[in-house]
């Protein structure tokens, strides 16, 4: 029998069987894609401002650098002729206005023009140096990440209901006090201690300890005031919300220990942590300019203080500030990213 020859209600009744899912569905990938998209565009937009202003910034900020880097290059024995000889060879003469047009059009081809003390470009001295950061940046926000929220969370469950109240006192004293030494006296400390006392760990970057060995306490200075302030943030996040509803039925539910905690507690506890997570890695990253030069770290930090202190190399500081700047924003639009995936209501729409 054909579909035609059916009564029409039999026909009718044929007809829905499987559309309602269907429809379902495509309402649910169209409601997501209403969210996600607005919010990409938005986070793309913010993303191309912020780059440009970096560029501006990076433009300007090398006029605030005391010293003349034509007559650094020329050399303290040279004449007024050969200095400036020197600064027109590197464009220095020329108006401001066309420094920036040039400078500008660089950046928009990744060129950051030609470093004045090595004579090549600016972006290869950078990329040199990156990987050096980003290993020790790398693996410092990981461990803030991951021992911040599981110490937050373990104080916050051995605490809830006042108890063990020493152990949460002892808690905030100690995360208070180590998160408020800044990073630079953390590295001296660190150094001091197991370098010069114990004499566990080289003091400094060397290849006769090895790379991994020499990256060890530049990560801990990087890290352990990141791992306090997050703890605290968990810790407090997880008080509150062992007290919601949801958690007070869990618990009398009797649920498994790691049901409860990982699948009811940490996902609310790491909209909090990722986004401080990425505030601390922009933290990170400036006080990675000292703590490098603590421990004489090949990266962007030892590259940016050479550039400023001994050389005035201003392509060599603009192309590193610009690149320090724009791994921060990046990474905080990909947290913003994860926040998204983990709680759809911070893409700014309404979730229902």
């Amino acid at each position: 029998m054909s579909r035609s020859d059916m009564p029409p209600n039999m026909a009718a009744k044929l007809t829905p069987i499987h559309t309602e899912g269907q429809m379902v569905s495509e309402r649910d990938n169209w409601s997501k894609t209403r969210l996600w998209l607005p919010f990409l565009l938005r986070r793309l937009v913010g993303l191309a401002i912020n780059l440009a202003l970096l560029a501006l910034i990076t433009f300007f900020i090398v006029q605030l650098i005391p010293g003349d880097p034509a007559a650094a290059i020329a050399g303290e024995n040279a004449t007024t002729a050969q200095v400036e000889q020197v600064r027109s060879e590197l464009g220095l003469d020329k108006p401001m206005p066309v420094q920036m047009a040039d400078y500008f059009g660089g950046v928009l081809h990744g060129n950051f023009g030609t470093s004045f003390r090595y004579g090549v470009p600016a972006t290869q001295i950078v990329f040199t140096a990156m990987p050096y950061t980003l290993t020790i940046a790398g693996i410092a926000i990981a461990l803030v990440i991951l021992l911040g929220v599981s110490l937050g969370i373990t104080v916050g469950v051995l605490t809830r209901g006042d108890r063990y109240r020493w152990l949460d006192s002892l808690f905030s004293l100690v995360t208070g006090i180590v998160q408020s030494i800044p990073a630079y006296l953390q590295a001296t400390l660190l150094v001091l201690f197991f370098a010069v006392w114990l004499k566990l760990l080289p003091p400094a970057y060397t290849m006769a300890y090895g790379f991994g060995e020499s990256a060890i306490l530049p990560v801990a200075a990087l890290s352990i005031g990141g791992i306090c302030s997050v703890a605290r943030i968990v810790r407090r996040e997880t008080a509150v919300t062992q007290e919601q509803d949801y958690m007070r039925t869990a618990h009398g539910w009797r649920l498994p220990k790691w049901t409860l905690y990982a699948k009811h507690l940490l996902p609310n506890i790491l909209t909090s942590a990722l986004t401080l997570s990425g505030i601390i890695l922009t933290s990170m990253l400036g006080s990675a300019l000292i703590v490098e030069t603590v421990f004489s770290w090949p990266g962007l930090g030892s590259t940016i203080i050479q550039a400023i202190a001994v050389d005035n190399d201003y392509p060599v500081i603009r192309a590193s500030v610009f690149f320090i700047g724009a791994i921060a924003t990046i990474f905080n639009l990909a947290i913003d990213v994860v926040l998204g995936v983990i709680d759809p209501k911070t893409l700014g729409g309404n979730n229902e």
